[in-house]
């Protein structure tokens, strides 16, 4: 099986950027999961006195999952369903972010370096998104591309 780890993964990636999908989007993911996995097992008190228990449980999951997923997925190089586990840690990641702020205009203690922390991760998903939706795009651009017949030109 081809995974992001194989010698010949990532052809048209110049080497020195190899290392962020092999290492940099690996460990993100990593750390989003820890985060997804703790806050299902724990909570989190952001979350948890803005929502009701069941918001809590799904929107944990939802990040465990996702950045399970996206991890598998780009391990394995299968962009559409890393697309979706990306989306939906981008997604849980986003609402953690304005309870975060909410919770912080209501007055509560809370560090900015959450609000950066998550900032990062999010940016680092955003990244990750736009370029599989770049990588699909040229795909499906060049199977749209008329081929001259057997090969030979015009």
């Amino acid at each position: 099986m081809k995974t992001i780890w194989s010698k010949d993964a990532l052809p048209l990636v110049p080497p020195r950027f190899r290392s962020i999908y092999r290492y940099l989007l690996p460990g993100i993911d990593i750390g989003v999961a820890g985060f997804g996995l703790w806050s299902l097992l724990l909570g989190s008190k952001i979350v948890g006195d803005f929502t009701v228990p069941v918001f809590l449980v799904a929107w944990a999951s939802m990040i465990l999952a996702g950045a399970v997923g996206a991890l598998v997925s780009l391990a394995i190089m299968n962009d559409r369903v890393e697309l979706i586990g990306r989306i939906m840690v981008e997604l849980g990641l986003a609402v953690y972010a304005v309870l975060t702020v909410a919770y912080i205009l209501r007055g509560n203690v809370t560090s900015t370096l959450t609000l950066t922390l998550v900032g990062i991760r999010m940016y680092a998903s955003l990244w990750r998104i736009f370029d599989i939706i770049g990588e699909m795009v040229r795909e499906e651009r060049s199977r749209a591309a008329p081929r001259p017949p057997n090969g030979r030109g015009a």
